[in-house]
């Protein structure tokens, strides 16, 4: 219990501890990777840490040479980055389905009984002939009847698509990832594969080695969430978690306690120092020969690199094993710093053969979070009580574990708000999961009862019962804070690059004025100040409107921001299944990218989940001004979060109809077109058709999902409908094919909001004819991405997409 207290001259020594010179160097070559993404913030951050160089005086000629550093980062990213995977095949653009060949590469077990599988040497076979696709191919498998081994050869009859994401500017690029992991494809299968299948393979020794490990844990758990843990965590295998588990972990604050890691490592190594400390208390004097934190580095070598081949070799356990491999060499040598030396030389090793693992959100994380540790943790060593009784040491342990995860996440923050866009404060949960993980449940109950399943079954079905039942106490306990209202979870505002560049100036100010540097703080004020002016600056620009038609698949959502920086949201996509929510996973970020969550104006155009799902979220964690729709509330879970939201946060749900018309800002409009007070018809008839005017300029039509009926009606209205832009109604269906509205509208441009080869083959082939014959430009999410339209004072617009696309 005393261990990390003991260890505290390993990560609590007071003092900020100084760089080697190759390690001053390091971060510009982590910077030039990173300019390959995002070029502006890196040469930012570069010239930043540059000038602090400079200011402390290095030595000469360092900053040419951090110069070529950087661009030597650079061209390696570039010259390591998987080229593209080129033109779609007519094949995959008409949606045919093909017969694919292919070679199982990986196989990772994911939440909700699904496989993640990467296939290589993919050959897909269909009307045009073979086609070799490059890259990998993502095939997801949905309660699988069978588990595939790599190397495997697969023959499957399926649909092939590209790894394309939602494509929207400032957040989480899906894309990006799925090309620096070589992954340029995807399909998906559900159940028993009714064509083709896995051909009969003979694993190798060490496959059938895994396999039958993989048994003896299944065979022996409990089939519940809490015998689901142990496969997750011996084996990195989440198949049997449910999606409620793991959402339920997440809203704890403690989702790093199923990403194998360096937590899961330290759990590893605690086994071998529990084994070097048994070794003592057997036979003492053996610590004369070898030191007792040298023994226990030896004996966990042995653990780790098993647990290394258990878990597959994923990149999470690779890094963290390599950082442990460091930091157990330097303590072998007597070194001092280990937290420090050991993370650079972790880092360096790992960027060296895999320059792109610096965009892999895990890698950010490890690096940050033992970071902040080495850095922070000795203030917090300061404030633990002093004493020896068992009580006092008891204490001591408690919150060394709860200031280790403070400093962590102090270091973690801005990057898990930026890629997530909510904040979860419930670092308490902590206390209670990490200790009962980390000294019971994996060391004793499951590398106990993997090694009992060999001998005794009786035995290692106590064992690992009784770790479920602890895991199921836990998840209990947190459940119980979830209904009570002590999980709380809030939307949060997401930094832009300037203001993560502040962060960590600031976070390096407190450290130097803490350890009494205040000359060396000194040094970071002006670039404070700069950054800090760049920031408001980009606050400031002409009086304009502009409309944003995210990227949300086949759904939608627009966005409109005033002139005075008011913000209006029409509908929030959705339809993406139960367990992915568009509002927290892309609307929502999107929004409180640079900005408060706040919206000041939110119109439901239907209830559809397609045009709601993403409603939800904003409802239950933004601040609403106005909640205005049809009258129609959706259907199911979504409803009931609707009505949930509406009375926890005081949100007064106003019907609009024709006629109305809604204030934004002073001169800024929205004008109900469609429903009349007296019209009946379907959902989608019903659905609210609405005309942005600027001044008495008319900038905008925005029409839900009419259909025929509702189409003719908004025709026979009598009322104005021109506008400079219509979104189609029902994403440009064949049902709401109307020659009599685009001449009435006569727009610049059509937008459409549409998945990419989406299965009803939105934009209808007659809808863009009869946009072409009229003249009107069309352009889709599923072509464009995001959508972006600017109105000028004098009326003018610019048109610009994610792609960079112009008008």
């Amino acid at each position: 219990m005393n261990s990390l207290d003991e260890n505290a001259h390993v990560i609590g020594r007071s003092g900020l501890p100084g760089l080697l010179f190759w390690q001053k160097l390091l971060p510009a070559f982590v910077f030039g990777i990173l300019s390959i993404k995002w070029l502006i913030p890196s040469l930012a951050a570069f010239a930043v840490y540059a000038f602090i160089l400079l200011a402390l005086r290095i030595e000469k000629g360092t900053l040419g040479l951090l110069i070529l550093i950087f661009g030597l980062g650079h061209f390696y990213a570039l010259y390591s980055l998987p080229p593209e995977a080129g033109p779609m095949p007519k094949w995959m653009a008409d949606r045919e389905k093909v017969e694919v060949d292919a070679e199982v590469h990986s196989i990772k077990g994911a939440p909700g009984n699904r496989l993640k599988i990467l296939l290589t040497d993919v050959v897909c076979t269909g009307s045009t002939g073979r086609t070799a696709l490059k890259g990998y191919l993502n095939w997801t498998w949905d309660k699988p009847d069978q588990i595939p081994f790599a190397g495997q050869k697969v023959n499957l009859h399926v649909r092939v698509k590209p790894s394309s994401g939602f494509r929207n500017s400032g957040v989480w690029d899906y894309d990006f990832y799925c090309r620096i992991k070589n992954i340029s494809y995807r399909t998906y299968t559900r159940g028993p594969l009714k064509k083709g299948g896995l051909q009969s393979y003979e694993p190798d020794f060490l496959q059938k080695l895994r396999s039958d490990l993989r048994k003896h844990i299944l065979q022996n758990t409990p089939p519940t969430q809490g015998g689901a843990l142990f496969p997750a965590l011996l084996t990195g295998d989440r198949f049997f978690l449910s999606h409620d588990t793991v959402e339920l972990i997440r809203r704890a604050g403690v989702s790093h306690v199923l990403a194998l890691s360096g937590l899961h490592v330290g759990f590893i190594v605690s086994i071998g120092f529990g084994l070097a400390w048994l070794a003592g208390f057997i036979y003492p004097n053996i610590y004369l020969r070898l030191p007792r934190m040298k023994m226990g580095v030896l004996l966990s070598a042995p653990l780790v690199l098993f647990y290394l081949w258990l878990g597959q070799f994923t990149p999470s356990l690779l890094r963290a094993v390599c950082m442990f491999g460091f930091w157990g060499i330097l303590l072998l040598m007597n070194r001092g710093r280990l937290l420090v030396d050991g993370l650079f030389l972790a880092v360096l090793l790992i960027l060296a053969f895999a320059p792109l693992s610096v965009f892999d959100l895990g890698f950010q994380l490890s690096v940050l979070a033992v970071a902040g540790i080495a850095l922070f943790y000795p203030q917090f060593h300061r404030l633990l009580p002093a004493g020896k009784n068992t009580g006092i040491k008891v204490v001591r342990f408690f919150l060394a574990v709860l200031f280790v995860s403070i400093c962590a996440n102090i270091a973690l923050l801005p990057v898990l708000v930026w890629n997530f866009g909510v904040i979860a404060p419930n670092l308490f949960f902590n206390i209670l999961f990490v200790p009962m993980l980390g000294l019971f449940i994996m060391p004793v109950c499951g590398a106990g009862g993997l090694a009992a399943s060999f001998v005794n079954s009786a035995l290692a079905q106590k064992l690992f019962g009784l770790g479920a039942m602890c895991f199921e106490w836990m998840l209990s306990v947190v459940n119980s804070a979830k209904l009570s209202g002590l999980l709380p979870e809030y939307a949060s505002y997401r930094p832009l690059w300037e203001d993560l560049l502040i962060y960590y100036l600031l976070l390096g100010l407190v450290l130097l004025l803490l350890n009494g540097k205040k000359q060396q703080a000194g040094f970071l004020v002006l670039p404070l100040l700069l950054l800090a002016c760049v920031r408001i600056y980009g606050e400031f620009g002409g009086k304009a409107v502009r409309m944003d038609l995210l990227d949300t698949g086949q759904s939608q959502c627009v966005v409109i921001t005033g002139p005075n920086g008011s913000r209006t949201v029409v509908d929030g996509g959705g339809g993406f299944g139960k367990t992915f929510d568009m509002g927290a996973s892309i609307v929502g970020p999107w929004l409180v990218s640079g900005h408060r969550p706040q919206v000041d104006y939110l119109f439901m155009t239907h209830g559809d989940h397609d045009h709601a799902g993403g409603l939800a979220f904003l409802l239950e964690k933004f601040t609403i001004g106005h909640f205005y729709s049809n009258g129609d509330i959706p259907d199911g879970i979504t409803g009931q979060r609707f009505q949930k939201a509406f009375v926890q946060n005081k949100i007064l749900p106003q019907k609009l109809h024709m006629g109305q018309v809604i204030e934004l800002e002073p001169g800024l409009v929205m004008e109900v077109i469609h429903p009349s007070v007296d019209f009946e018809g379907s959902r989608n008839d019903r659905s609210l058709f609405l005309r942005l005017i600027w001044n008495g300029k008319p900038l905008l039509n925005i029409s839900g999902d009419l259909d025929r009926k509702g189409v003719r009606a908004v025709l026979n209205s009598g009322r104005d409908l021109s506008a400079q832009v219509l979104i189609l109604p029902h994403h440009g269906s064949a049902g709401a094919f109307s020659p009599a509205l685009y001449e009435k509208v006569d727009p610049d441009i059509a937008l459409a909001a549409c998945g990419l080869l989406n299965r009803y083959n939105f934009v209808a082939k007659k809808v863009k004819v009869e946009l072409a014959k009229k003249h009107i430009k069309l352009y889709t999410t599923a072509d464009e991405g995001m959508i972006s339209i600017v109105w000028s004072i004098d009326g003018l617009f610019e048109f610009v997409s994610v792609n960079n696309k112009k008008l």
